[in-house]
């Protein structure tokens, strides 16, 4: 994350002074663990897989996976294990931790579907303001289109809330129309992943495995190509928290659902300096603010995120 945040303009005395301190973030994926990185910033967290839970921690939490403690380390990790080095994006928010992936990373619309009604009853109680979803639907053919009609009623519910949905492209590329159905939602932010600069240690890069556009709105058939994805950022060799950490704090992982997070811990730097933003300012700051790239608009979006151009904006509550 130290490499990730120099790339993005994180680091910079504009930005330090950002920290999405007072934000309250929601994500679901497999869970969390309670890690030194993570501890105390967990305020709720809720399972919807049905698993017979094996290991008890801070709230009930656990994470039989590892996939959302590494998500919520590079959106909310604040190094505590690494003396500051693997700090997260938003190293200071508050997070809402929903498991609806399995321990083996499978779920369904379903678990889903449940994970975004808790989101909206938390958010009676709580003022969440982003919700990250770095679960990649595989086909369209996977999809029950009951389910998928009560899944977007629930997105566009949470978006008119002011909750800024943050999803992942998907891993399906470098093909085209290949972004994950959840992504393709016109109240997301999709989000697929570009590397910069970053040769690799020897794993794929983004270009081989990022999703790419346009989108198209399964809820009708006939309506024109979305523009998807919105945004990129990094993907690849991403070091964050790991929910095995009594063995090692930190592990690699590479694909969009790193990339996703990255945007969500942006978006609450920026709703930490504008706390009365609306969503759709939210959305068009971080397009407006991001680097073209020079690539297709159904590879970069608008461009890699540029955090340091995001906040500084400026721009009245």
């Amino acid at each position: 994350m130290d490499r990730i945040r120099r790339m993005l303009g994180c680091d910079l005395e504009n930005t330090l002074r950002y920290t999405g301190r007072g934000v309250y973030v929601a994500v679901l994926d497999s869970g969390v663990a309670s890690h030194p990185d993570l501890r105390g910033r967990v305020v709720e967290f809720a399972d919807f897989t049905g698993e017979r839970r094996t290991r008890f921690s801070q709230r009930g939490m656990y994470d039989d996976n590892g996939h959302g403690t590494h998500v919520c380390g590079i959106l909310a990790g604040n190094g505590a294990a690494s003396k500051g080095k693997y700090r997260g994006i938003a190293p200071e928010c508050l997070l809402l931790c929903g498991k609806v992936l399995d321990k083996k990373g499978g779920g369904s619309l379903k678990n889903l579907i449940s994970g975004l009604q808790w989101v909206m009853e938390m958010k009676k109680s709580y003022p969440i303001r982003v919700l990250n979803i770095s679960i990649e639907v595989e086909s369209d053919e996977s999809i029950d289109r009951e389910e998928w009609v009560v899944l977007k009623r629930y997105l566009e519910l949470l978006w008119a809330l002011e909750v800024v949905i943050v999803a992942a492209a998907g891993n399906r590329g470098p093909g085209l129309m290949t972004l994950s159905p959840i992504s393709e939602c016109a109240r997301c932010i999709c989000v697929g992943c570009h590397d910069g600069d970053y040769s690799g240690n020897g794993s794929r890069l983004c270009k081989e495995y990022s999703s790419r556009g346009p989108g198209r709105d399964l809820g009708n058939p006939e309506s024109n190509p979305l523009n998807k994805p919105d945004i990129v950022a990094p993907g690849t060799d991403i070091v964050s928290c790991n929910s095995k950490y009594m063995l090692t704090p930190y592990v690699a992982k590479s694909g969009t659902s790193m990339s996703a997070p990255i945007v969500s811990g942006a978006c609450a730097l920026c709703l930490q300096k504008y706390p009365k933003l609306a969503g759709a300012e939210l959305r068009r700051m971080l397009v407006s603010s991001a680097k073209d790239l020079g690539e297709s608009r159904s590879m970069q979006g608008a461009g890699l995120l540029q955090i340091d151009r995001l906040l500084a904006n400026n721009i009245l509550n």
